[in-house]
């Protein structure tokens, strides 16, 4: 058995959408989604379509599972984080994480080869493997529990190993990055880190605010993570952490893995480059050392291929999730950034990192690292 270091990324969907394509032809899926809407059909209902029902393909369909997989091994990564989540309007958060958690245990029986990661050491040892690791994760406690603290067990014991506070607006437990409160982490706030704790699982602070993300590292027993953000000291977005954030998570031991989507770490640039990301793990790296970082490139919808019809309604559903509203119609969605386009085009990564970070640094990026931190967090 060889000694291969693992390579994880924070993705926070499953390809469907591209492998959809790839399966059943760009064309057709276009084609499909035109004809819904010329038919009268909502396009809540064409989203749901797409990445509820044809998803289903996963569970019924082998053909359909092989493109899955061929997806993940083109892009040459071995564990990846998603987010169980709820793509229709209207249904409660806490009742779409669930149902889509029982969608996600369908797919680990339906795939041989698709295992459901809850350990340090479940990553070791799919890293020797053909299988593709899946970390569940929650990127809102708040709304994922519903004011219930026991619902973090439940969680849990189905699987989801990382647990951000909150997504980008006030919950029960702190304040969110894009909320006009500059409130931190709260009472009930602390029992949920408390909870987790003591679980085992990792706190995520990626979208929390910058009080709540200085409280819930102070805070914290166990070292902390911010599995996907930028850095406001090269790009000052509200997606970012400032380097009092920063800081504060290098000398609580923690952890920092850093989008990839352009509108975050290049905002108002049209054309950025992977040099932008790389830019972003350097200043990390300055400040938390080059071992305790890593990649969370949470790509979806940045891939070219997302359909065009969909793109105005995607825009309104991220604006309703908390994100700022100028900021979402004024960029461009789906266009990737450098060469790295669809998700399939991952290995451009690791290949743009060898230019500015020694082989080991690399190889630490690229999963040890995340890795080590887990390890130490539990």
């Amino acid at each position: 058995m060889s000694d291969r270091a693992p390579v994880f990324d924070y993705a926070a969907s499953a390809p469907w959408e591209q492998v959809i394509r790839a399966y059943g032809g760009r064309e057709e899926l276009d084609e499909e989604i035109r004809r819904l809407v010329a038919d009268g059909v909502s396009k809540d209902e064409c989203w749901e379509r797409i990445w509820d029902h044809e998803a289903r393909r996963f569970e019924t369909d082998a053909e359909f599972r092989k493109a899955v997989q061929r997806v993940y091994q083109t892009a040459g990564v071995d564990v990846i984080s998603v987010t169980p989540w709820v793509h229709e309007r209207g249904v409660p958060e806490h009742v779409g994480q669930r149902r889509d958690l029982s969608r996600w245990q369908s797919r680990f029986t339906a795939a041989d080869w698709l295992r459901k990661i809850t350990s340090p050491r479940d990553v070791r040892q799919v890293a020797e493997t053909d299988e593709v690791g899946i970390i569940l994760n929650t990127q809102n406690v708040g709304g994922a529990i519903d004011g219930s603290l026991e619902t973090i067990d439940i969680l849990y014991n189905e699987g989801v190993r990382i647990f951000q506070l909150t997504y980008n607006y006030q919950n029960l437990l702190g304040t969110g990055c894009n909320d006009p409160s500059e409130g931190g982490l709260s009472s009930f706030g602390r029992e949920a880190v408390d909870r987790i704790n003591e679980l085992g699982g990792i706190v995520d602070l990626s979208h929390c605010g910058k009080q709540t993300t200085l409280d819930a590292i102070e805070y914290s027993d166990d070292p902390v993570a911010v599995t996907h953000a930028g850095c406001q000291a090269v790009a000052d977005h509200y997606r970012g952490k400032s380097d009092e954030e920063i800081e504060a998570l290098a000398d609580a031991d923690g952890y920092m893995g850093i989008v990839g989507l352009p509108w975050f770490i290049a905002p108002g640039d049209e054309n950025p480059t992977l040099d932008v990301l790389a830019d972003h793990l350097e200043h990390a790296s300055s400040i938390l050392g080059p071992d305790n970082v890593g990649i969370g490139t949470d790509f979806f919808p940045a891939d070219s291929q997302f359909p065009e019809e969909l793109l105005s309604y995607y825009k309104e559903f991220i604006i309703g999730l908390g994100f700022d509203r100028e900021k979402v119609e004024s960029r461009t969605i789906a266009r990737g950034i450098g060469e790295f386009e669809t998700y399939e085009d991952w290995p451009v990564i690791p290949q743009k990192l060898g230019e500015r970070f020694s082989a080991a640094e690399v190889e630490g990026i690229l999963g040890e690292n995340f890795l080590n931190y887990w390890e130490r967090a539990v």
